[in-house]
């Protein structure tokens, strides 16, 4: 996209109007949420005057302003008038497409009113909805075999009994029965102090369904070990406990670096991955140093398939800590919460 760094004032305002009406879908809907946002970046950036080189920032504000006066058919013959090359309009096309393809899932909207523009401009509408097409299709067959190739790795399940499992979205049901049985009688007998008492607290705080009950959707040997990962290394359910939990994983063994770029995505970046909602994190770096710093010094590969975890549920929290190296504090200490309201001020401020 050369027009955005060495694109004239006019060129530059033609990609922000364009990138705003993908957004809005041609102006049938509010200039909110994910994409608003990402015209909004585009718009400083192409405004910005160390970018740039002119000597005064340009002011693009009108065009990301949420009531932003004009009708369509004035805001599409401004559009005309701002681009004159065919290249010109090439470019910017591809700018708008960007926004319709950033969507989490596929936003036809976004991706007709690119068609539309591309048509008003000459510019190929076939390409557009090609490029479309692959993109989202590809992104998701890349998506489901990034979580695929995890899974089959994490719990040693055959890839292709754990692809058949995804395609009928009953992954949970590749734990046995009696796992189940076993897993929640350890969980409800195990003494207070134990593992497996935090591991209630845990549950019961973040109200999830213990795994392995109906409807859960991974199996037990996934979630419930990732579940002792966060009780053990103190990290709580937060987007951002999520991403330290990750990191500890990945310090403590190599397979955890898969599990890393998968968190990263889906509770950092906010692209949805696995089963559960995504989000977007704020992370403390001295945190994450001291994430990969405990995990690295633990001395029991706790992401292992082969781990025992469930045969520690009934032994003291401390001692289990202990014996398998796990120093240092988390983000949860005794008596707190695992899932805390949200900070009014900071996504992370502990």
């Amino acid at each position: 996209m050369a027009l955005v760094l060495f694109g004239t004032e006019v060129q530059r305002r033609g990609q922000v109007l364009a990138m705003r009406l993908a957004a809005t879908a041609l102006e049938t809907r509010p200039f909110t949420g994910g994409l608003a946002e990402l015209v909004t970046v585009f718009s400083a950036l192409l405004g910005c005057a160390e970018c740039h080189g002119y000597p005064d920032s340009l002011d693009f504000s009108d065009l990301t302003d949420p009531e932003m006066a004009g009708n369509l058919d004035e805001l599409l013959t401004d559009l005309q008038r701002l681009l004159v090359t065919q290249d010109d309009r090439i470019q910017v096309i591809h700018g708008a497409l960007l926004v319709s393809l950033f969507a989490d899932e596929v936003d036809e909207s976004a991706t007709a009113a690119v068609v539309r523009l591309a048509a008003l401009l000459e510019v190929s509408e076939q390409l557009v909805m090609d490029v479309a097409e692959v993109a989202n299709t590809q992104a998701a067959s890349a998506k489901a075999d990034l979580f695929r190739r995890f899974l089959t790795e994490r719990i040693a399940k055959d890839e292709a009994v754990i692809a058949a499992h995804m395609e009928r979205h009953d992954l949970g049901e590749l734990t046995a029965p009696s796992k189940i049985a076993e897993y929640h009688s350890l969980l409800a007998r195990a003494p207070e102090g134990s593992l497996g008492a935090e591991m209630r607290a845990f549950y019961r705080d973040a109200r999830f369904d213990i795994p392995g009950s109906p409807g859960a959707p991974l199996p037990v040997e996934f979630l419930g070990s990732h579940d002792v990962h966060h009780v053990l290394a103190g990290y709580n359910t937060s987007a951002q406990g999520e991403v330290y939990t990750a990191v500890f994983n990945a310090a403590n063994a190599s397979a955890g670096i898969g599990w890393l770029s998968v968190v990263l995505l889906q509770w950092h970046q906010g692209i949805k991955l696995g089963v559960f909602p995504q989000g977007h994190s704020h992370l403390e770096p001295a945190r994450m140093a001291e994430a990969a710093a405990r995990g690295a010094a633990t001395v029991v590969d706790v992401y292992s398939a082969s781990w025992d975890w469930m045969s520690l549920l009934e032994q003291p929290l401390l001692e289990v800590r202990a014996a398998i190296g796990i120093g240092g504090f988390g983000q949860v200490g005794e008596g707190d919460s695992w899932n805390p309201p949200p900070s009014p001020t900071a996504p992370d401020n502990q």
